[in-house]
């Protein structure tokens, strides 16, 4: 009976060692998967940076599951580090997650080799180049040319400079750069100076060979037989020769890539000679390479057709048939305003129209206008056009592009917002950084980058703080591109719900979500069927009509989005305390948290367990309560703090922790413990306000010259109720002036007079003056500071009669404000002063008379804004209303 017993228990035993050994998984068995994995991910990294340029629909469908396949492995290697992380270690829950990490290593494993046997199925295609152009096309001449006379009359400007060596051309795909070549070409005054035009189609797929064969039959008539016999480097030194002894234009059209132009230069004299070179390309970094030694280059940027011109354009290319009929004149003025003076959209409609015009009454036409604009650029030659741009993209930016899909139709994106959200995806490379710069700097040469290639327009921003650009702007046409490839490769899925209809565009299976919406709207049902494990990043945005949209309490269950890396709201209520705030500690994968224009009574303290979070934005429209967790945010890099906040018990908050804080925005110093700062010696950027403290004045001015050598410390400060009637108080504002670090500051309170411009930071870029109450003539210095970009006096900062400014004073001065200056009498502008003013504004300055003769000098001037003025003052706007916007108000 014992032995038995004995036996049994004894493989009860072995049974339960095996099951344990089954169950528990331990770190270094998890470690060493995901190590076997890494080796096959780095693959299917580099495979993915470098696709093929025409994919069939099988070989799309690969790209995306290697895509989720990253993803998920990057989602898991994430996960095993919180776990092993955690305080749990060692319980229960701690290996039943082991078990969990490893069985998901498991799936994606095998996940690849199915991969790897589908991917070694697929056939290799070889790539055929595009010569749809002519292969010698300076000789056509385009029948449906319009406008330009103005862009024609300034190349041939520079074609018959001597000195002028290159002339580009530059552009976005079917904007008419090529038409505008052919159109200089058949010029006579070009005709009659060049002994011979030789004119060369490069393309994307530059063949060298080729296009130095071209270049030679061309320049050469009296050349007879074939040139195979000739090597690349013999045709080149022929043409080189060619050009010396003649006087001839040489075309490179469709120029793609600076080593394009590296191997072609070899052709081209770098000594004296009469002979010139036309390049088109839509990069503007290529044609900023082609330099040749002896001669300028001149770079000219192709605009969008006027509305007019476009309108003209389309009447030209109908049938006479169709000229006389109303309802297609309409049809033709709507038209080119979807196309935003493309000429090739413009010539693609046209060709669609005529086609098919059997086939619907204009009518129907006119009624789904923007449906058959779409559909004439899918088929025709635009949306070709720019696919070309987008496939010439290194592999980072194609991503950073689609990013920009997610906004809604004809609005602008704010550049620092996009900056973060590149961010937060992991599309910046540190390996780009520079020294002593941020991600951020790197996200703006990207951004820079798309713009110089003619995909996206830029806007600057009018002062430079954390970046230079304010907005970027997709065209309609590079939008529908975006959004055609964002749903190719399942990048975005973007909703938006208009007052009537609704669009929708994306993949379901997206790995984003970016939803635009109103009261109105089913978004639990929406949301509900996304596959949440494999969503990477949701937006969701009120319209501006709607903003203040109550978030619906039945979708608390954002927490099944388990690795989100991006969580934004926008304009949305939180008024009634929600379970997803409750729960949001939970997402513990978030990079980026925003609850900007939000109400949102309280944050909630669980937002502490985001311990990889790069990006949290506060900034809401009511005053918010803070609660001290901040400083657990390790990984925090941009703090955005909302205008008015508390914090429980009035006690300050805590920074201290916060070693990668590179911009904070907003900051109160009553309500922050501002000596945590001294420590983050990573700060780039701080804005914050300062109500009336010498204490808290002299302070920030310790903080922005302590290590001002050691780092690049920019600030923006907004100071209130500072008055300087005491020579202490006159002391720390002149410290304050003297930061190397300030950049903008709004300064409220009694002055009296103003430090010498070199006690004044060079590097101020803004100043706002209320209530200084200057007795002195402020211009004299304030003219000198060499970065000054705005210039505001407001209500009594100025208490004298006359101002001056002198020549060549405000060198880089965009903007001046003079506000209710009651004392003003007599303002004089020597000619050469403020050269770069663009705008002009002037308020309730009763006793100033006239506007300065010495503005008539300014050509960048662009609109004069008056309110509040004398009679006699606003009749001596009239002799400026010729040359810019005079905006006169009562």
């Amino acid at each position: 009976m014992e032995a038995a017993t004995s036996f049994v228990l004894e493989n009860l035993a072995q049974l339960l060692i095996r099951e344990l050994r089954e169950f528990f998984i331990s770190k270094k068995e998890v470690t060493e998967k995901i190590n076997q994995i890494q080796a096959s991910v780095l693959l299917l990294q580099a495979q993915e940076s470098n696709p093929p340029r025409r994919a069939s629909d099988f070989r799309l469908s690969l790209q995306r599951e290697t895509k989720d396949i990253i993803y998920r492995f990057e989602n898991v290697k994430e996960n095993f580090a919180i776990v092993v992380g955690s305080r749990r270690r060692f319980s229960s829950r701690y290996f039943k997650e082991l078990r969990e990490i490893y069985t998901e290593l498991l799936e994606i494993q095998n996940k690849i080799f199915l991969l790897e046997e589908n991917t070694a199925r697929v056939p290799e295609i070889s790539f055929e180049a595009d010569f749809s152009r002519e292969r010698y096309g300076f000789e056509y001449e385009p029948p449906d040319f319009v406008g330009r006379q103005e862009d024609m009359e300034l190349l041939l400007s520079y074609i018959n400079n001597p000195s002028c060596r290159v002339i580009a051309i530059c552009g976005m795909g079917g904007s008419g750069k090529t038409r505008l070549a052919q159109r200089l070409c058949n010029d006579a005054q070009v005709k009659d100076q060049f002994d011979v035009v030789a004119w060369v189609h490069v393309s994307v797929d530059f063949q060298p060979r080729r296009s130095f064969e071209d270049l030679y039959v061309q320049l050469d008539g009296n050349h007879k037989g074939p040139v195979s016999d000739m090597n690349e480097s013999d045709l080149a030194r022929r043409i080189y020769r060619i050009q010396q002894k003649r006087k001839c234009l040489i075309v490179l059209d469709d120029l793609w890539s600076s080593d394009a132009w590296g191997t072609l230069c070899v052709a081209f004299p770098s000594g004296k000679t009469d002979s010139k070179i036309l390049i088109t390309s839509q990069v503007i970094q290529v044609v900023e390479a082609a330099e040749i030694v002896a001669g300028k280059r001149y770079i000219h940027k192709l605009r969008p057709l006027t509305q007019a011109e476009g309108y003209q354009l389309f009447m030209n290319g109908l049938v006479p048939d169709f000229r006389d009929n109303k309802i297609v004149e309409e049809i033709g003025k709507e038209m080119v305003k979807c196309c935003e003076g493309l000429p090739s959209a413009i010539l693609d409609f046209i060709d669609f129209l005529q086609i098919r015009n059997h086939t619907w009454s204009w009518m129907e036409v006119r009624s789904k206008l923007e449906s058959f604009v779409r559909m004439s650029q899918e088929r025709g030659t635009t949306l070709k056009s720019l696919t070309l741009s987008y496939d010439n993209l290194p592999h980072d930016l194609k991503q950073c592009f689609l990013y920009l899909g997610h906004s809604q139709e004809h609005s602008r994106i704010e550049a620092e917002k996009l900056y973060l959200l590149w961010l937060a995806e992991g599309l910046l490379s540190v390996e780009d950084c520079g020294k002593e710069e941020m991600l951020l700097n790197v996200a703006e040469r990207y951004l820079e980058d798309l713009a110089r290639r003619s995909m996206i327009e830029v806007q600057e921003e009018e002062v430079t703080t954390v970046t230079r650009f304010m907005s970027c702007q997709l065209s309609q046409q590079m939008r529908r591109l975006c959004l055609m490839k964002s749903e190719e490769q399942n990048f975005f899925k973007v909703v938006d719900f208009g007052c009537v209809t609704h669009q929708e565009t994306g993949s379901p299976s997206s790995d984003r979500i970016s939803i635009h919406f109103d009261k109105n709207i089913d978004i639990v049902g929406l949301l509900d069927h996304a596959d949440k494990k494999k969503i990477r990043c949701l937006l969701i945005s009120a319209k501006q009509s709607q903003r203040e949209v109550v978030w619906p309490q039945q979708l608390s269950r954002l927490m099944k989005f388990k690795y989100l890396r991006i969580l934004e709201f926008i304009g949305i209520s939180f008024e009634v305390r929600s379970l997803i705030l409750e729960g949001i500690g939970k997402l513990v994968h978030l990079r980026y948290l925003s609850f900007r224009d939000c109400t949102l009574p309280e944050l909630p303290s669980s937002i502490g367990n985001l311990k990889l979070l790069y990006v949290l934005d506060l900034r809401v429209v009511n005053t918010m309560v803070i609660p001290d967790v901040l400083r657990k945010l390790i990984k925090l890099k941009h703090l955005y703090f909302p205008l008015s906040f508390k914090t429980h018990g009035a006690r300050k908050l805590r920074l201290d922790g916060l070693t990668d804080l590179e911009t904070v925005t907003n900051l109160n110093m009553k309500m922050c413990n501002v000596e945590d700062l001294f420590e983050l010696y990573n700060l780039h950027y701080i804005a914050l306000s300062i109500p009336g403290s010498l204490e808290e004045i002299e302070l920030i001015v310790k903080l922005m010259n302590m290590n001002s050598e050691a780092r690049s410390l920019r600030a923006s400060l907004e100071v209130s109720k500072f008055d300087c009637y005491t020579e202490e108080r006159l002391a720390a504002l002149k410290q304050l002036l003297g930061c190397q670090s300030l950049i903008v500051l709004c300064f409220g309170g009694h002055i009296s007079r103003l430090p010498l411009h070199d006690e004044i930071s060079s590097n101020l870029a803004k100043i706002v003056l209320d209530g200084s109450e200057l007795m002195e003539d402020p211009m004299p210095t304030l003219e000198k500071l060499p970065k000054l970009r705005v210039l505001v006096l407001g209500v009594d900062a100025f208490a004298g009669k006359t101002l001056s400014c002198s020549a060549p004073g405000f060198i880089e001065l965009r903007r001046l404000e003079l506000l209710n200056s009651q004392y003003l009498e007599k303002w004089t502008v020597e000619e050469g002063a403020m050269l770069r003013l663009s705008i002009l504004t002037i308020v309730n300055c009763k006793k100033l008379k006239e506007l300065p003769k010495g503005l008539l000098s300014v050509s960048t001037l662009q609109q004069i804004r008056v309110k509040g003025m004398c009679k006699e003052f606003q009749e001596s706007t009239f002799e400026f209303q010729h040359k810019l916007t005079i905006i006169i108000e009562d």
